[in-house]
């Protein structure tokens, strides 16, 4: 009698439990969606100065568009123009297609026409550096690229691979397989 007492009871549990897991909605906490991740932040046409201790501006960046990447922080920028200004006040103007910044990092790595503006002694003319990419330390204030460079300035015209150049002190080092022409004045 026991027996048969256990089972109809085993046998009711069993119906009980079937109709209750019928009853339940379809997604239960456990099986929840997963929510994209949350977005990182962005700028449309932003300008950002970098400051000095003591309150004098470095440089400054302007893009068309900011962004930062939420899977690893890193920061994109479209459409940059980057001023940079010596300590003898004079600007220098970097622009390029795009930029980046590593996450946790105080490089900004250019690319995409990339170019160089700058007026290295007040008495002569700008000076104009092309490239396709160019990596600048914004700690070091050291700009460098392994690509081809070609530099105006004035009726002088050089061409390398690679350069290193130190904003801050305004030198200029060219790497290797220079190749230059100076056209005199007034040809």
């Amino acid at each position: 009698m026991w027996r048969i007492f256990i089972a109809c009871a085993l046998v009711l549990v069993a119906v009980v439990s079937l109709f209750n897991k019928q009853r339940q909605p379809a997604g239960d906490a456990s099986t929840a969606p997963v929510e994209p991740p949350q977005p990182g932040y962005y700028m449309k046409r932003a300008r950002i100065t970098e400051m000095s201790p003591d309150g004098v501006p470095l440089y400054r960046v302007e893009a068309e568009r900011i962004e930062q990447d939420p899977a690893d922080a890193g920061i994109r920028l479209e459409q940059l123009i980057l001023t940079y200004r010596t300590p003898e006040s004079r600007d220098w103007t970097l622009t390029a297609a795009r930029g980046f910044v590593p996450p946790d990092s105080r490089t900004l790595n250019l690319a995409g026409n990339v170019r160089i503006v700058g007026q290295p002694v007040a008495e002569m003319q700008p000076a104009v550096v092309h490239t396709e990419r160019l990596t600048i330390d914004t700690e070091s204030n050291v700009a460098s690229t392994r690509d081809r460079v070609d530099i105006e300035w004035g009726n002088r015209r050089l061409s390398t691979m690679g350069l290193v150049a130190d904003l801050k002190a305004e030198r200029l080092r060219l790497e290797s397989a220079v190749h230059g022409r100076f056209i005199p004045p007034g040809r």
